[in-house]
């Protein structure tokens, strides 16, 4: 833990106004350098309360996603180790893609603000307010065949509505293939890339949007009928730290199961938890429409659909109910 994140823990850890000597001792630096460390808190938005005679007491603490604020609430040990915190970033999928490329250890997260180029699945745009959200990129190095890499969005889902149901007491619906809803609005989406060799995968990236604390007002007119937020469906606001630090254990803890225990362990969980099975489908998959029961999800995350006596195979696509 670097110092400012140590001046942070033992303003937390007073409880009220703690000594600019006492902190200096603690960290082997001199006053000088703890009042510099203030002032840097302080241009990150932390509150402090500065008396002459009494030292300094935390006020406020702001809404950012700070890595140390994070991982506060991190039980994991690999994913998000190592957090990239971004003010405002055209999007963290893309910026985790180039820092893979370059070697950057899995588990690495990219966090951010907001989002300009913010998308989800096909392409499709993924609103990105301010201070509003969790928008979230984290590296993955599976040794795995790419033919079965497709489960680790079943991962993301799966994590998402562990939070949500645990932290703020929300039903969550899973939606094949990447989605998660509430009272049939999105919530949150994942959105998988990667980059593969001969026969291995060499990095996945998975980038998860989650609904946090915007609303209405927040979001582009076309998704107001179709989206919500934790916000949104309990008028509470939430501490975004908190909830990123919960995912991330989360994802941690079904990306472990599924080095375990493989892909098909993921699939069944994932195919449960959604209730798919005996559900009528109908999937438009690039503009072909198919109608059927399903039967489940193969090993690579495929939708079985059963149309007229025949089980198709379904990757992709979108489902409606």
């Amino acid at each position: 833990m670097d110092n400012l994140s140590e001046v942070l823990r033992h303003l937390r850890e007073a409880g009220g106004f703690i000594s600019g000597d006492h902190i200096a001792g603690r960290l082997g630096v001199s006053r000088t350098a703890v009042w510099k460390y203030m002032n840097q808190l302080e241009r990150y938005g932390y509150d402090i309360d500065k008396s002459k005679g009494k030292g300094y007491r935390l006020v406020g603490t702001p809404d950012r996603l700070y890595g140390w604020e994070i991982d506060r609430y991190r039980s994991g040990g690999r994913i998000g180790s190592k957090i990239v915190h971004k003010e405002s970033i055209d999007s963290t999928n893309i910026f985790a893609f180039k820092q893979a490329l370059a070697g950057e250890a899995e588990g690495t997260s990219v966090v951010a603000e907001s989002q300009d180029l913010g998308k989800g699945r096909l392409g499709r745009k993924w609103s990105s307010p301010m201070g509003k959200n969790i928008y979230l990129s984290v590296i993955l190095r599976p040794s795995i065949h790419p033919s079965i890499v497709y489960p680790i969005t079943f991962l993301s889902s799966l994590a998402v509505s562990d939070t949500i149901e645990g932290f703020a007491g929300v039903t969550a619906t899973l939606k094949w293939p990447n989605d998660v809803l509430v009272r049939g609005r999105k919530i949150s989406g994942t959105l998988i890339e990667l980059s593969t060799e001969a026969d291995m995968v060499r990095f996945v990236v998975i980038g998860i949007g989650l609904n946090v604390n915007m609303g209405p007002e927040d979001m582009d007119r076309e998704i107001r009928a179709t989206a919500t937020s934790l916000f949104m469906e309990t008028k509470k606001t939430y501490e975004r730290p908190r909830v990123c630090g919960i995912l991330l254990s989360n994802l941690e803890r079904y990306y472990d199961l599924f080095k375990r225990e493989g892909a098909r362990a993921i699939c069944d969980i994932w195919e449960e938890r959604a209730r798919i099975r005996g559900k009528h489908l109908t999937i438009n998959q690039m503009g072909e429409v198919f109608s059927g029961t399903a039967k489940g999800i193969d090993r690579d995350g495929a939708i079985l659909l059963e149309i007229g006596g025949t089980t198709k195979k379904i990757l992709a696509g979108d489902v409606n109910f």
